[in-house]
């Protein structure tokens, strides 16, 4: 996976493999390929969400100590 993808290219890359695995669109011997870059792209994306998540928090914790 490229490194500089962002979190909206991952989601529509997953999109677009899902669409292909539940279309029959996968060639069998790409399957386990596709199946592999899906798993990289969850964890890069949930990677994120929870990078985020914990940004929001310090940042909200900041302003409630700031009031």
């Amino acid at each position: 996976m490229n490194k500089n993808v962002t979190y909206n290219e991952a989601v529509g890359r997953l999109e677009e493999i899902m669409n292909h695995i539940q279309g029959g669109g996968v060639d069998i011997d790409k399957l386990t390929e596709e199946l592999s870059e899906a798993q990289e792209l969850i964890a890069f994306c949930r990677s994120r969400l929870f990078k985020v998540d914990e940004d929001v928090k310090r940042i909200l914790d900041s302003l409630s100590d700031a009031l």
